[in-house]
């Protein structure tokens, strides 16, 4: 579950005065105690509504109303996202919310639980809207759950996470219809979860289309990746071609918990993105891991961005058709 808690504005917070740095500190250490109980989402500060605007609707028309708005306390300076398990939970966590204010007397926030995409009618719409940043979503549920994967683990402490993701799945559902689209996917799934068995993988977790599995060996990774993408060119049971993306990275769960999942989820989360369909793109470490053995061919490295990670990324696609 989750709820927004609400900071409300005031005349000073509109005027864009910033908080002093004892406040500051009330609220980092809160925030810390958040994120260390693993409730912590999302949370941020706003600017003033001086700075912000309106769109208004009137039939077709659109109007922008440039702020200021009126009555400063009916207007948010900020929120944090918390994910609990209750609302007692949420509760208790509202209650702790340090004072957020500039003034001595005074002030309020507000509480409200976020809708699950689950409590929407279930269709084509709401699948859609799954699927904008779903790979995220996996990689930050996991996360929270720091699920044990010491079967997956090698004795090394080293975890290799391998991320899937059918390509413009959104497109092939609207042309296929749901129903033949279902079918497509269960066979997709079928697939997935044959050559994960096959080389030892640990399904973590799997959503829509996409799935994140872990293995104690970076080149059994490859070997399932291999698989994959070998099974769905040459399956001819379907009315549409499948184009997965798959993307691999090595990470050391037992070293550092934090860093792992983190980081290591993310970044192979980000790697999967990367790829273009029918691409299988590892990090560089991986590509250590296991090109001495000669058993892979990889297409030359590149350096990429990642969202939302800093630096450049050395990344290599694994040669694996013929």
């Amino acid at each position: 579950m989750r709820f927004a808690i609400l900071v409300k504005s005031t005349e000073l917070t509109e005027a864009g005065r910033m908080p002093s740095e004892e406040i500051l500190e009330e609220v980092v250490r809160y925030h810390e105690e958040l994120a260390a109980a693993g409730a912590l989402y999302d949370a941020t500060g706003l600017h003033p509504t001086s700075e912000g605007w309106r769109v208004r609707y009137k039939g077709s028309d659109r109007t922008v109303l440039d702020g200021p708005f009126a009555d400063a306390r009916a207007q948010l300076s900020g929120y944090t996202i918390i994910q609990v398990d209750s609302r007692e939970e949420a509760m208790g966590w509202a209650l702790r919310f340090p004072k957020p204010y500039l003034e001595e007397e005074g002030g309020e926030i507000e509480v409200r639980q976020l809708y699950d995409l689950d409590e929407f009618i279930q269709g084509p719409a709401v699948e859609r809207f799954r699927r904008l940043g779903f790979l995220d979503r996996i990689a930050d549920e996991v996360g929270r759950a720091r699920p044990d994967l010491s079967s997956a683990t090698a004795p090394n402490g080293t975890v290799t996470i391998l991320f899937t993701d059918i390509e413009g799945s959104t497109q092939l559902t609207e042309r296929l219809g749901d129903q033949e689209w279902m079918l497509v996917l269960a066979a997709h799934n079928a697939i997935v979860r044959e050559h994960a068995s096959a080389h030892g993988g640990y399904e973590v977790k799997s959503q829509g289309d996409g799935f994140m599995l872990a293995f104690a060996s970076a080149s059994d990774a490859i070997r399932c990746a291999i698989g994959i993408q070998r099974a769905l060119a040459g399956r001819d049971d379907g009315p549409a071609e499948l184009r997965v993306r798959i993307g691999l990275h090595t990470g050391e769960p037992v070293r550092d918990a934090d860093d792992f999942y983190g980081k290591a989820v993310i970044l192979a989360a980000r790697i999967a993105g990367e790829a273009r369909g029918s691409e299988i793109l590892v990090s560089s470490l991986v590509r250590e891991l296991t090109e001495s053995a000669g058993e892979f061919r990889f297409e030359a490295a590149t350096d990429a961005e990642l969202k939302g990670l800093a630096g450049m990324y050395r990344l290599s696609a694994v040669r694996w058709q013929g």
